[in-house]
């Protein structure tokens, strides 16, 4: 505090004649005041500043009155003057007299300097210093009765060149090195800070004051990331990349609601990287090589954390996308990668689709045409199998992929489905005429006639034997 309450300039004391007290400014205050009966005697000298600082110290209270041209002379007493006492050679002179401030039934006093800076005293935290910048914060949130409440330290170096000042209402003041200007932090939040390591923590140094957030909570901003507060679930940091997914997800307003835990380090079989919870029964993940952090919440979460816990799960790794609408459906999807999806719906549950599946599903139209997962056999671990969907499903083998759907599915069921009569697809369905699609199998083939809702089924050798002499099956018309 005292190199804050000093200039760097050293001048040279030196003391007034006697002759020069009958005449001095100091002398005229002291008499204004009362003289002796107000301050006691000068001890000592009046001490003359080649920086034009007079002043003098007298018996009572330890007051000290001090003048200089422009400021006048005003007095200073008791832990006030004590602390400018302490600065030698003094650069400041006092442009008020020091008066009565209180908070509450706390008593104190204040006055204020020449140089940019007012001390604050009070019983309980003692007298210090706060100027510049720090003291218009101070001032504009209050002053003593303000939410910072009384200075109880001065300005203390933190690490290597960041300062702190501390006030009595569980506040602290940062400024990192070429900051314009100090920041706020408080309570648990700043207890937070603490535990990082302040700007030496991975967040790095704090970047703006401390801000209320909906819902009765609080944010403070740093270089990479941000620490939240809110009653239900305390103070908790997110990094930088968790941060920019939570605000673009509408913060605390949005679904996520308030973090829960602080972004956390995970590993296991599916790779390392972090996570964060959040009250909104929400979680982001951030993959150690993924680009940015994805967020899932509800049984799409549970379902991910399901196979994350299980020795047999299907593998997902980390997300790349955050959980997101399946078009087309009431679902939900998320990305792993290039190849791999997670798909949930209300009605077949969590499923991960991948490879040669997810991409015949892709090509086909997605899910909007063939309806959510229900079923998944092999396929999930990157071997052949198939894929139920509600509306069709995708066989996959070593050779070749094929689905069969819809009206197809339905009559392949009737004849025994992976035991028909009829066998495996051996092709997709196509058209052969405006309304007549037809589908062929091992052992025979499948023709539906929509102008006429029906199709029919049979072992022949063509298509067109079959459509003439296959078994008849009703349709819907389309």
């Amino acid at each position: 505090m005292v190199a804050a309450f000093v200039a760097a300039t050293v001048v040279v004391p030196g003391t007034a004649h006697a002759a020069e007290w009958e005449t001095s400014p100091v002398r005229a205050k002291w008499q204004a005041l009362g003289g002796a009966s107000f301050a006691g005697e000068k001890v000592g000298d009046e001490v003359v500043l080649e920086n034009g600082i007079r002043w003098a110290k007298f018996a009572k209270y330890d007051i000290v009155i001090t003048w200089r041209e422009g400021a006048g002379a005003h007095w200073m007493s008791g832990a006030v003057s004590r602390l400018w006492l302490g600065t030698s050679p003094a650069t400041s002179a006092a442009i008020m007299d020091q008066v009565p401030v209180s908070r509450g039934a706390q008593l104190g006093a204040a006055t204020a300097y020449d140089t940019g800076y007012s001390v604050y005293y009070s019983d309980a935290y003692g007298a210090h210093a706060i100027g510049g910048a720090a003291r218009d914060k101070y001032w504009a949130n209050g002053s003593v009765t303000g939410r910072f409440g009384w200075p109880i330290s001065g300005v203390v170096d933190v690490y290597t060149g960041a300062k702190e000042q501390r006030f009595s209402e569980a506040v602290s003041f940062y400024q990192a090195p070429g900051q314009a200007q100090p920041y706020w932090i408080s309570g648990a939040l700043r207890d937070r800070y603490f535990y990082y390591g302040l700007d030496k923590g991975p967040q790095g140094p704090l970047r703006a004051d401390q801000v209320e957030q909906p819902g009765n909570g609080w944010k403070a901003q740093f270089e990479s990331g941000a620490i939240y507060w809110s009653a239900a679930a305390g103070a908790h940091m997110l990094n930088a990349e968790m941060n920019d997914t939570y605000q673009a997800n509408s913060g605390p307003v949005g679904a996520f609601g308030y973090p829960k835990t602080d972004t956390s380090p995970r590993t296991g079989d599916s790779g390392s990287g972090n996570i964060a919870e959040f009250t909104g029964n929400v979680t982001l993940y951030q993959g150690a090589d993924v680009g940015g952090a994805y967020w899932m919440g509800g049984p799409v979460r549970d379902k991910y954390e399901e196979n994350w816990r299980s020795p047999y799960g299907q593998k997902l790794y980390w997300p790349t996308s955050n959980q997101t609408s399946a078009p087309g459906t009431d679902g939900q999807y998320v990305l792993f990668g290039a190849d791999t999806v997670l798909l949930w719906g209300p009605r077949t549950g969590g499923h991960a689709i991948r490879g040669e599946a997810l991409r015949k599903l892709r090509a086909g139209g997605d899910v909007a045409v063939y309806g959510l997962p229900q079923f998944v056999n092999g396929t999930e671990y990157g071997q052949n199998g198939f894929v139920q969907f509600e509306r069709a499903s995708i066989f996959v083998t070593e050779s070749y992929s094929v689905t069969i759907g819809w009206e197809f599915r339905d009559v392949w069921w009737l004849t025994g489905g992976g035991n028909s009569t009829l066998g495996p697809a051996r092709e997709d369905q196509h058209m052969i005429e405006p309304g007549v699609w037809v589908q062929g199998f091992q052992h025979g083939w499948i023709v539906c006639d929509y102008n006429i809702a029906e199709c029919r089924y049979g072992k022949q050798i063509t298509a067109e034997e079959v459509r003439r002499e296959g078994t008849r099956v009703a349709i819907a018309r389309r």
